[in-house]
């Protein structure tokens, strides 16, 4: 069964379409890059990701919209509609994301804020009942050893028996 001409310009567009929505689902991997923890490890897993997830959304296309048949036209139309994203919106849509990852970051700090003032009051009141009790517990150790280190074995009796017969 042949495509008629019209069949296979909306199959191009739509294969533009996709190359646009993976192009912006790399602007959104940048930005998962910008805040990685570590930075070659963490790239490499997104890096990964992009890939499969752009292998498997190409594959579904295919499957769904060309009827499972690969043409020429329909990864050329990929390629063309995610250079024309990345050369003419990629930039202005990256700055979004991040001034929006940013924003969300200053609201949760917001709204955190007070949770970590009071845990970082309690915590302090912690260490401080810490330190009397280990203090205390110091204390006591130090007055055992030392009425042990008078006592000697005989628990202090010769000392005692010593002092009455010097008074």
């Amino acid at each position: 069964m042949l495509n008629s001409v019209s069949s296979q310009t909306v199959e191009f567009l739509y294969s533009a379409l996709l190359g646009v929505s993976l192009a912006a689902m790399f602007d959104i991997f940048r930005v998962l890059r910008v805040y990685a923890p570590k930075k070659k490890l963490y790239t490499a897993f997104l890096d990964i990701a992009f890939w499969a997830l752009a292998t498997v959304g190409l594959f579904a296309f295919v499957l769904t919209v060309s009827a499972g048949r690969m043409r020429w036209y329909v990864l050329f139309g990929t390629f063309c509609g995610s250079f024309v994203y990345m050369s003419a919106l990629s930039d202005i849509v990256f700055k979004i994301m991040l001034s929006v990852v940013r924003l969300i970051q200053k609201l949760l700090n917001l709204l955190t804020r007070p949770l970590y003032l009071f845990l970082r009051w309690g915590w302090g009141i912690i260490k401080k009942t810490g330190r009397k009790t280990e203090a205390g517990i110091r204390t006591g150790i130090k007055k055992r050893k030392q009425k042990k280190g008078r006592a000697g074995k005989d628990g202090g009796k010769k000392k005692k028996e010593a002092e009455r017969f010097i008074a």
